[in-house]
C-alpha cells in the first residue's frame, strides 16, 4: 500500500531520476551487484487512529536510505528525495495522502561497501484507501 505511494513519488520525480535510474530504487534491499548510486525504502511502522465514527487514518513511518560512492552526488540525491516526498498530498492510485513530513536524518559511511549513505525518516498520514 504505502510502498507503492513511496515508489511512485520517487520514480516520477524527474530531477531525482536524472541523478539515478528508477531501476535503482528498491524496497528493503538492493539487488546484488547494483551500481551506485541507489536508494532503498523501508516501512518502519504504522499508527492507526480511530474516532467515534471508526477509522480516522493511518500514520506510516518510513525511511529512505540513499547510497553513493561520491558525497556530492549523495547530497544532490538526498535533496531530490526530500523534494519528492516532503509535503506531498493527494491521491495516488486509491490511496489518499494527507501529508508527508520529514522526521529525521542520519548520515554515515560504510567501509565494507566503500560508500556514503544517508537515511531520511518520514511520516505519512493516510486518510483513504
Amino acid at each position: 500500500m504505502i510502498g507503492t505511494v513511496i515508489n511512485t513519488l520517487l520514480t516520477t520525480n524527474d530531477e531525482l531520476i536524472a541523478l539515478l535510474p528508477s531501476t535503482s530504487i528498491y524496497p528493503y534491499v538492493m539487488n546484488e551487484g547494483t551500481s551506485l548510486p541507489a536508494i532503498i525504502y523501508t516501512i518502519d511502522g504504522i499508527e492507526t487512529a480511530y474516532d467515534k465514527d471508526g477509522w480516522a487514518g493511518d500514520i506510516y513511518d518510513f525511511s529512505i536510505v540513499s547510497f553513493s560512492d561520491n558525497y556530492t552526488t549523495l547530497q544532490n540525491i538526498v535533496f531530490q528525495v526530500r523534494t519528492a516526498l516532503e509535503f506531498s498530498k493527494g491521491t495516488i492510485g486509491s490511496i489518499t495522502i494527507d501529508r508527508v513530513q520529514l522526521e529525521g536524518l542520519t548520515e554515515g559511511y560504510n567501509i565494507a561497501e566503500n560508500c556514503f549513505l544517508n537515511k531520511l525518516s518520514f511520516s505519512a498520514r493516510i486518510t483513504g484507501y
